[in-house]
């Protein structure tokens, strides 16, 4: 393209408006689109879900040519999503149905002939698939970033869960993987964020999943550098350790609600003073009532993450269900804190166990991990200096960006071929 023609027009579509970049699929979103928006002029459709939310508006409408926003309130959405539930269609899905926006997306269609569609999370994917049927949109780019395989996801809350909920997620998750074949068969590339969860959505779906690739999440390393943060966000005191995630999501929950269970109390046995803080927002009624117990902060939404990983002892990340690489482990290592974390939360970072990173199952291998490091700091900054150092050179957003103008080069190429 030279200097003097137009941009080409190009769809973006994502669950949730993509600021502030504070939860894992806003931090992917936003970066993506940063991306693509210097490239294209891009047409976003999106939805907020929650007060505050649409603070983020004037922010992203600078970003893009064109902004589409629906409103999910609940739990009146759930209402208006039950007949698409009674009739086949999986919850998550319906939550995201929305007749303006597709009415939006056929007039951009028609108005500006766009050269792709991306869309971010399955739960959206189908606008990308199901409409851009006219003109030459059959042959339309369509990029589909799964991230995780979200029917494995409800797979394994439905094993964990009883009762009516065991039910739901049991059902959930057989609509989720029938609508993630479908999709994904249509779909020019569906990419995801690991290769482990490339091969399972392959092993699950079989040999009709059509075209799979890995497209990584990565990490602002200048956004997390410790240096941005000399001043401590939180009272000088015992050892600080941090939980960084979104807390209105259950897998945090319930990682949260363990290690104040089963690892906090022993590891005050033989670490006095020692402090849990569970940073992000919007805390459920669960997590804020572990505030109560002596040690426990629960601060909800904070400036910087970064800032309380910069001068916390270690991040502990004790994920009992994990999918796909946790931005929450990259950020924490791009911020040269040493992590201890389950084997399931380092899936597709490539970090190793004692050098980059410290693995921990039981509650006793939770206490001598999060204890050595408190009281060894040599060997704690000798684990986030190898963290970061990893960062800087696997995971930093630049090599994501050109992945992603790989696939939709060659597949805007291939279509005009």
């Amino acid at each position: 393209m030279s200097r003097n023609e137009p941009k080409p027009a190009l769809v973006f579509l994502c669950q949730r408006i993509p600021y502030p970049p504070n939860k894992g699929d806003r931090i992917a979103t936003f970066n993506f689109l940063a991306h693509l928006s210097g490239r294209y002029r891009v047409f976003l459709g999106t939805f907020f879900d929650g007060p505050g939310d649409d603070g983020g508006i004037p922010y992203v409408r600078k970003m893009v040519e064109e902004l589409h926003i629906g409103a999910i309130r609940k739990p009146w959405a759930f209402l208006r999503a039950l007949p698409g539930w009674l009739a086949g269609e999986p919850i998550s899905f319906a939550l995201f149905r929305s007749r303006a926006l597709g009415r939006w997306l056929d007039e951009v269609a028609a108005r500006e002939r766009p050269v792709a569609i991306v869309a971010y999370s399955s739960n959206v994917a189908g606008y990308a698939i199901d409409r851009f049927r006219g003109y030459e949109g059959a042959a339309l780019p369509r990029i589909l970033m799964f991230g995780d395989v979200d029917s494995e996801k409800f797979a394994a809350y439905a094993e964990s869960a009883k009762g009516v909920k065991k039910a739901i997620y049991s059902l959930e998750a057989r609509r989720v993987r029938r609508e993630e074949s479908r999709l994904a068969r249509q779909a020019t590339v569906t990419t995801f964020v690991t290769g482990e969860e490339a091969a399972l959505f392959r092993a699950v779906h079989g040999a009709g999943c059509g075209n799979v690739e890995v497209l990584p999440n990565g990490v602002d390393a200048n956004l997390f550098d410790p240096a941005r943060y000399p001043d401590a966000p939180f009272p000088a005191g015992g050892p600080v350790f941090v939980f960084t995630g979104a807390m209105d999501y259950l897998p945090n929950i319930e990682a949260v609600e363990w290690f104040a269970r089963n690892v906090f109390p022993g590891l005050t046995a033989v670490l006095p003073g020692a402090r849990f803080m569970i940073v992000g927002t919007r805390p459920t009624r669960e997590v804020a009532a572990l505030g109560a117990q002596d040690g426990i902060v629960v601060t909800g939404r904070v400036e910087s993450t970064a800032a309380y990983l910069a001068h916390a002892s270690a991040a502990v990340v004790p994920l009992l269900i994990a999918r796909g690489i946790q931005n929450k482990v990259l950020e924490a290592m791009a911020a040269r804190c040493p992590v201890v974390l389950t084997k399931a939360a380092l899936t597709g970072i490539g970090a190793e166990d004692g050098t980059h990173v410290v693995c921990a199952e039981t509650p006793a291998e939770w206490i001598a991990a999060c204890a050595g490091l408190a009281r060894d700091r040599a060997r704690a900054r000798r684990i986030g200096d190898a963290a970061r150092a990893l960062m800087l050179r696997d995971h930093a957003w630049e090599s994501q960006f050109a992945r992603l103008d790989a696939m939709l080069e060659s597949s805007i190429a291939g279509r005009r071929a």
